[in-house]
């Protein structure tokens, strides 16, 4: 279990580390020793370690002078490669990749990861997973356009800048089986599965999953009309690149946190993802139309929740957000985001499975409810109908 104490040396590290001003005055100050390793474990799990990083390089910590020199080296070195240099690559696999597409006639917009990334002050130090897109309703034609495409002199597409960065290629030996062509995995609900230069990328024809909660699907049809409306375009890295609008955003990103939170758990960088959203975009919100949404869908005490999380705990203004009010249930609310009530993981095997996940979702009717309009009868139900539709992920 983590300590309060560490709770809060992290949290304190995490607000200098993104530029939110000193903590109680203008030098951050510990009193007694902090368990480095403890604390490095946690910036890890929250996916966090380069933010904390970067506050102890600050002046506004006396921190800096009581990690182990060793660590800390070890720490730099791992958010050079980790971090920034998996970022430099993140990004020429999603240029190239919307270059291929454009090429072949498919416009592409990527979603969350990369698209949260250009929030924060220093993108690279967002961790980067997979690379999300959405290819305007013609994700069936493209896959199959890919999926019948050879590399075979042009293997980088595949596996390219990953591997010259260092970085471990993903399913390579697939590859080869394959002539070089480009493995699309069915098996999950709304999205396609394929490898791009060492990365993951899923390719949706469903934002949310419909078939988890009648509330979803509402929802789907809502996202559906504004992405299609989006005319966004990001230069940085490609004239190709679509982004969503502030809109769509407003709603898929706190949808997409509040899955995470309600199912297993959610973390303090995806909290980050929306502060820094609502921090740059909220005069561009309608809130006029986005509250009532957020009631509708039941979703506005979550909104609430998140936004009392950003300003206490991580210095963001509470004027970025619409109407904050004092909420009981904050104290649960931040425990649960730095360590879920509920621990108990799978371990990929289906008996195992089938006593971790229903004890869960017992246990997690309190996020349910908090996030979602639907009844946990409705969700359990959805639930095992999803499963039937996608077996093979009942496990997973």
């Amino acid at each position: 279990m983590v300590s309060v104490e560490l709770q809060d040396t992290f949290l304190s590290l995490v607000r200098l580390g993104i530029g939110n001003g000193t903590v109680n005055g203008s030098r951050f100050t510990v009193h007694g020793s902090v368990d480095w390793e403890a604390l490095k474990v946690l910036a890890d799990r929250q996916g966090l370690s380069a933010v904390v990083l970067d506050a102890l390089n600050t002046d506004g910590t006396n921190l800096t002078d009581t990690i182990p020199v060793q660590m800390k080296l070890e720490w730099i070195g791992e958010v050079l490669q980790n971090y920034e240099a998996r970022y430099r690559a993140y990004e020429k696999a999603i240029g190239s990749l919307a270059g291929w597409y454009n090429e072949h006639g498919f416009k592409m917009m990527v979603l969350k990861g990369y698209a949260c990334a250009l929030d924060w002050p220093r993108p690279e130090h967002r961790p980067c997973g997979d690379i999300d897109i959405w290819l305007f309703g013609a994700q069936k034609e493209a896959d199959e356009v890919l999926s019948h495409t050879d590399f075979t002199d042009n293997t980088d597409k595949i596996a390219g800048q990953a591997r010259n960065e260092g970085f471990r290629v993903q399913n390579q030996s697939r590859i080869g089986e394959l002539e070089n062509r480009v493995v699309i995995d069915n098996s999950h609900h709304h999205h396609t599965v394929f490898e791009w230069e060492g990365f993951t990328v899923e390719n949706h024809y469903d934002f949310l999953n419909v078939h988890v909660r009648p509330s979803n699907k509402r929802m789907e049809a809502k996202l559906k009309e504004l992405a299609d409306f989006d005319d966004n375009l990001n230069l940085n890295v490609s004239d190709n690149i679509y982004l969503p609008s502030v809109a769509f955003d407003a709603i898929y990103l706190l949808r997409h946190c509040a899955a995470h939170f309600a199912s297993t758990e959610m973390t303090v960088r995806q909290v980050l993802d929306w502060g820094f959203f609502m921090e740059k975009h909220h005069q561009e919100i309608d809130w006029d139309e986005y509250i009532p949404y957020l009631k509708e869908e039941g979703m506005y005490r979550f909104y609430n929740l998140m936004g009392l999380f950003c300003m206490k705990h991580l210095g963001f203004d509470a004027a970025i957000f619409h109407g904050l009010y004092e909420d009981d249930l904050l104290e649960r609310f931040s425990n649960e985001i730095m360590e879920p009530e509920f621990k108990d993981r799978e371990n990929g095997k289906l008996l195992h499975s089938l006593s971790v996940k229903p004890r869960r979702w017992w246990h997690n009717r309190w996020k349910n409810r908090l996030c979602y309009p639907d009844s946990p009868w409705q969700e359990f139900a959805y639930g095992l109908w999803a499963k039937v539709l996608k077996p093979s992920h009942f496990w997973q």
